[in-house]
């Protein structure tokens, strides 16, 4: 049984816990700062060519603007098989156990141990007899958190699960991204060649007719040798644009965890039905930017590192910890059942550094400075992050501009083959004249396509700025 001084110092410990636990509080916690935040965007203010709704882009599919069902096919298949993303979403799982381990170094701990022994005397020293011992108890220990070392080691870890989640979501971010931007290339380029088999085939019959004027005295051989060089050049293209094309399948293959040549034979036998959006998810800085993958990853490690001063800060001053032991212990098996067999134990400790050097202090200072070097990160990933978002916005705004323009151009370039035509057919211009109007057409709607593949590359590098459209939501 225990005795009662036992259990006066159990009453004793457990009471000087209890008040000096309130200690714990006074350990610094983390606390995010008022950024200064501009009201909105300075490039997005008087622009009249897109609609900017307010729909809460931390829960939108920004890709799914483009109406494209390959397109979201690839990302689906890539969020599945993708190895970065893999990883990162096994990080979280790590994070994970080390925030349950941290909670359970702060709780107290019970073992239990069964022991026998076997022991023979010297018979020159003493009687030469041999006695056996049997032991099981039960063993606790417990170090009372009075000056927080424990809940900022939580803290600490809470933080970081929270910055391997942000981490994820920047490799989620990238990802897509990185998609979406590969299947727009692809379609330009597939795009592209299809402009230029078309370029090929009145340049082969440019080529015709200038073998037969040359032929009959009206053209020159300089004219033939021209033709030729323009026909070749196209085919060179052409073949230019293939190969392009099935590296950026494998590309795309690599991304979503393909077998190198899927993608390209896919996409080869289906249609491009990307679309611009007539409008753009966006609101004031503070509402999007702080979205932001790297922006919220800066953030949980100033978190965590601000949580580490404190458990610096801690190991500055003294630990309080008791152990205790409640048991059993006989000569035999059947003697532990009695109440005499009955054995217990209990002890605090008191450890209080006095003399180390300035180690503990200067450990202290280390974290105090490692902590602030991530709060400066921290500024500077916001800083950065609204730039980024600014220019992505100003070269967006700048390609709707020359969208306007080259489209006004490709109508013009439309009418003036159209009424070449008409002269054509009325014998006032020559063949070769339809066809100079052809290829000039032609290189216009090659600059048309590319403006307009530009501008969805820009709404995805724009989309990518802001975060990629995930919110942080992080349960403790």
């Amino acid at each position: 049984m225990i005795s009662k001084n036992t259990s006066l110092i159990f009453v004793l410990v457990s009471s000087a816990a209890v008040l000096l636990s309130g200690c714990s509080a006074l350990q610094p916690s983390f606390e995010e700062s008022t950024l200064d935040l501009p009201e909105s965007w300075a490039n997005l203010e008087n622009d009249n060519l897109y609609i900017v709704n307010t729909t809460d882009i931390a829960r939108l599919q920004w890709w799914e603007m483009f109406n494209d069902s390959n397109l979201s096919s690839l990302i689906k298949s890539g969020l599945k098989a993708n190895p970065d993303f893999t990883i990162a979403k096994i990080r979280i799982i790590q994070a994970q156990e080390q925030l349950i381990s941290a909670g359970a170094d702060k709780n107290p701990s019970v073992d239990a141990n069964l022991r026998s022994s076997k022991s023979t005397s010297s018979s020159e020293s003493s009687l030469g007899r041999t006695s056996t011992v049997m032991n099981t108890q039960f063993q606790t220990s417990w170090e009372f958190d009075i000056f927080g070392k424990f809940d900022r080691t939580i803290e600490a870890s809470k933080a970081n699960l929270q910055k391997k989640i942000a981490a994820s979501h920047g490799v989620k971010v990238r990802l897509i991204a990185d998609i979406v931007e590969s299947y727009i290339t692809f379609r330009s380029v597939q795009e592209d060649l299809k402009l230029n088999i078309e370029a090929a085939k009145y340049l082969t019959d440019f080529l015709k007719l200038s073998s037969l004027e040359s032929r009959v005295g009206i053209s020159s051989q300089e004219e033939v040798f021209l033709a030729r060089s323009r026909l070749l050049n196209t085919k060179t293209t052409i073949t230019g644009k293939t190969s392009d094309l099935k590296e950026l399948g494998m590309t795309i293959d690599l991304l979503i965890g393909n077998s190198a040549g899927d993608t390209f034979d896919r996409l080869m036998d289906s249609k491009n039905s990307l679309k611009s959006p007539s409008n753009i998810a966006i609101s004031i800085p503070a509402e999007t930017i702080l979205q932001r993958p790297d922006i919220q990853e800066a953030l949980f490690a100033l978190q965590e590192e601000t949580a580490k001063v404190g458990v610096a800060e801690a190991q500055r001053y003294p630990s309080f910890s008791f152990t205790g032991s409640l048991g059993l212990e006989a000569l035999t098996i059947n003697a532990l059942g009695s109440s005499s067999a009955n054995f217990s134990s209990i002890q605090a400790n008191l450890l209080a550094p006095i003399f180390n050097s300035g180690g503990l202090t200067a450990n202290v200072n280390a974290q105090v400075a490692t902590r602030d070097a991530a709060l400066e990160s921290y500024k500077n990933v916001i800083s950065n992050g609204l730039m980024e978002t600014e220019q992505a916005l100003v070269k967006l705004l700048s390609i709707k501009d020359q969208l306007s323009d080259i489209n006004r151009s490709v109508k013009a370039g439309g009418k003036h083959l159209e009424l070449t035509q008409y002269k054509y057919q009325s014998g006032l211009v020559s063949h070769r004249d339809v066809l100079d109007s052809l290829n000039e057409l032609n290189s216009l709607k090659t600059k048309q396509s590319q403006i307009q593949f530009s501008e969805l590359t820009s709404i995805t590098q724009l989309y990518k700025t802001l975060g990629g459209g995930w919110a942080q939501t992080v349960k403790n």
